[in-house]
């Protein structure tokens, strides 16, 4: 009976060893024990991707996965879906998956210079921390990041620059809590996310932005526009062509405000079925055929001849705001800012051929005239010289935010309105300074001109 102990002994070990690693790793052995109320109620959101079940949540995430769980959150806090058919980017170098296709054109990633995405490459936490913010902004969400939010942590100066505002954001609404080690408290920005790391931001994320989206958009009175209630649309039919170089936004009406379905590039054919009076912006719109629906381009963004290329600022660009009144330099800006109203928001560019993000458009219209300017929105806003709302003039640069941290930025051009690259769905538009989104975060002018 002796000589029995021993393997029976072994035996129990084990046994014991493995409950302990169960309980360690949670009820489908994929996932650390911290993860189950996380994971519990990711499935009751219904925010589980189909594609995740199965998989070890405690490995690493990769960019392509990452888009994945970002636009089946997005979608669903949102309602929002793209109908991929009328979509011209149909994908990067080496990938076309829908999901991270999605994710680019709402604006929560970017592809690198090469034209590539790299979708099974690991994502780093300050990577994770910049999707965030994008994530936010892409909803129409512009979060408040809280002065000296990141004093707690013993690592706040590894994190990139680039990150820093993200990091910020994430820490401030609890979306990132850092790791204990010691007397310490770690954001380790430049280590790789895990599965159930990433998935847990996205909840505490997902329940912010579906708040606020039930709160502000579902909910929001529609203000009609009656001076455009009066449009009339005049039937023709012909072929013409696109001459603004680059591409062209398609809308499913005649604003800028409306919905962009779709994108047209230079020297496209277009069928025109019909032409709009003169709408509150100034201009007529053309009645189109598109991918097998009606819609709407501006008029001047079309030409009976192919090769007849009109750019920015020569009075035909994109721009859908007219032009601004006035003379010399600071006015001469300002019409050149406008000619680029109708382009894409794209995050993180800064050209014509790219689309714009706030500081992009700044950055770009500044500097072509001559002026050094520096790239993001805060930074900006320490440049040139203050300037109160009262006393803003065309040209001036005007900024948006929280206690004192700008994080969007346009250009005055008079009358109370600024144009600005707004948002991924309605890209560089014109707004009013009255507008309360607009008046409750505006912080001050800067006069660079």
């Amino acid at each position: 009976m002796r000589k029995a102990r021993k393997p029976l002994c072994l035996l129990l070990c084990a046994v014991l060893l493995l409950s302990m690693s169960a309980a360690a790793l949670g009820a489908n052995n994929n996932y650390s024990s911290w993860f189950q109320t996380n994971y519990d109620e990711i499935n009751k959101l219904g925010l589980m991707p189909a594609s995740f079940n199965g998989l070890d949540l405690t490995k690493n995430i990769t960019r392509g996965e990452m888009c994945e769980l970002a636009v089946y959150a997005f979608e669903k806090a949102t309602g929002n879906d793209i109908d991929m058919s009328n979509e011209t980017f149909t994908g990067f170098t080496d990938t076309s998956e829908e999901n991270i296709v999605k994710a680019h054109l709402y604006g929560i990633v970017n592809g690198y210079e090469d034209g590539s995405f790299r979708p099974k490459q690991l994502l780093t936490r300050q990577e994770f921390f910049k999707l965030i913010e994008n994530f936010c902004t892409a909803a129409a969400f512009s979060p408040k990041a809280k002065d000296g939010a990141l004093n707690g942590f013993a690592d706040a100066g590894s994190i990139s620059a680039w990150a820093k505002e993200a990091a910020q954001i994430c820490v401030s609404y609890s979306y990132v809590q850092g790791t204990k080690l010691g007397n310490g408290t770690y954001l380790n920005p430049k280590d790789n996310a895990s599965r159930q790391e990433a998935m847990t931001m996205f909840l505490r994320c997902y329940k912010t932005i579906q708040w606020f989206y039930d709160e502000n958009v579902k909910s929001a009175t529609v203000v009609v526009d009656q001076i455009n209630l009066n449009v009339t649309v005049t039937s023709i039919s012909k072929t013409m062509y696109v001459c603004q170089t680059g591409y062209i936004n398609v809308r499913d009406s005649w604003t800028t405000g409306s919905t962009k379905v779709g994108e047209l590039s230079y020297n496209a054919a277009v069928t025109v079925t019909g032409i709009t009076t003169t709408t509150s912006d100034g201009h007529q719109w053309y009645r189109i055929k598109y991918n097998g629906i009606t819609a709407y381009v501006r008029a001047d963004l079309l030409a009976d001849k192919k090769d007849s290329p009109v750019t920015p600022g020569s009075g035909s660009g994109s721009g859908s705001g007219g032009t601004v009144s006035g003379s010399g330099t600071a006015s001469e800006i300002a019409n050149f800012a406008m000619g680029f109203v109708g382009y894409s928001y794209v995050w993180g560019g800064s050209s014509p051929s790219t689309g714009f993000d706030c500081s992009g458009l700044m950055y770009y219209v500044l500097t072509q005239y001559g002026y050094s300017m520096k790239r993001v929105a805060n930074d900006q806003m320490t440049q040139g010289t203050y300037v109160s709302r009262s006393d803003l003039q065309v040209g001036d640069l005007v900024f948006f935010g929280y206690s004192g941290y700008a994080n969007h930025v346009g250009m005055y051009i008079g009358g109370g309105n600024f144009v600005h690259a707004s948002t991924p769905s309605t890209g560089v538009r014109v707004n009013s300074l009255d507008e309360s989104y607009y008046k409750t975060r505006f912080l001050c002018g800067r006069r660079i001109i």
